[in-house]
């Protein structure tokens, strides 16, 4: 499920949210506490990025615009991944970076935020003569 709501490829929210309903009645609110909490952050994130994307519209950056989506999670809920660093070049991403993280702290000061980019996926998109093409990686 965590795997699914991350990368977005559950083939139904609404089959997903009855299905735990389900085991909610079956088992218990204990049972599907973390599960429901997992859905509640995906919500959270959702709107989280459109308050960023308008942000982002405010601001006034050089070089090429990049679509950045973050899923904000809380730690209780969700599976424990490996932290490791990963290797992606300054030019791609740190500056995105730095400003969601500014503006995430102004909105919910107290708050720390951990990157994970065992979690990462992308879409990188070129254009040639021959066509464009899309690239995606995890």
């Amino acid at each position: 499920l965590a795997k699914r709501l991350l990368v977005g490829k559950s083939a139904s929210v609404d089959s997903e949210k009855s299905m735990l309903s389900k085991l909610k009645a079956e088992c218990g609110a204990g049972f599907t506490s973390k599960l429901e909490g997992m859905f509640k952050d995906m919500e959270l994130s959702k709107d989280i990025n459109l308050a960023f994307k308008q942000h982002l519209n405010h601001l006034k950056i050089d070089g090429e615009k990049m679509d950045l989506g973050v899923s904000v999670l809380s730690i209780a809920f969700w599976p424990t991944y490996p932290v490791y660093q990963a290797h992606i070049p300054p030019f791609l991403f740190s500056k995105y970076q730095e400003i969601f993280n500014t503006f995430y702290k102004s909105k919910y000061s107290g708050r720390k935020l951990q990157w994970q980019p065992s979690l990462d996926h992308c879409v990188l998109k070129a254009n040639f003569k021959s066509g464009s093409k899309e690239l995606q990686v995890s």
